[in-house]
């Protein structure tokens, strides 16, 4: 994969340039999901899973807004959930309010494994990002933030046609 070098406005017409900036919102969102499924084979986890981990507690979370934060259908989780309950990480537990909600509490286990891998992980995104100083991380951040939001106040099937 090959990053061009920095575009100005007088090089491309905008249209272009946005492109552009979406090829490399790709090929760098592509780049960080296989750095991090690499790093995560040696826990025999995967990225879902570490994401669950993060996002369960030991008092209990809804599916539901676990898979709204991992931008997903319940549907999509359960088959993982469920091989995070076989591997001792996390139970499943009504809700006590709504016994039709299934709460997902993080384990003693799955919380020691946190505990194990998360410093790591952190460390290899900060390794991942040095080529940034941190005002341009924030910067980015706070664009990635807009880019975010503007695609949330979007309608999913927006045509110019």
């Amino acid at each position: 994969m090959s990053f061009p070098q920095d575009i100005s406005e007088q090089d491309a017409a905008p249209i272009e340039i946005e492109f552009e900036a979406y090829t490399l919102l790709r090929q760098v969102n592509s780049m960080l999901e296989t750095y991090n499924r690499y790093d995560l084979r040696s826990e025999e986890l995967t990225m879902p899973q570490f994401l669950i981990l993060t996002y369960a507690t030991p008092v209990g979370v809804p599916l539901s807004a676990i898979s709204s934060r991992m931008l997903c259908d319940n549907s999509n989780l359960t088959g993982i959930v469920e091989r995070l309950i076989s591997k001792g990480y996390v139970e499943r537990r009504p809700n006590p309010q709504d016994r039709r909600v299934s709460l997902i509490c993080l384990t003693t286990a799955g919380a020691e494994k946190l505990r194990r891998i998360k410093p790591r992980h952190h460390a290899r995104v900060s390794r991942r990002m040095r080529s940034l100083a941190p005002s341009e991380v924030a910067q980015l951040h706070n664009l990635l933030q807009m880019l975010f939001q503007g695609l949330q106040e979007q309608p999913s099937g927006d045509s110019t046609d």
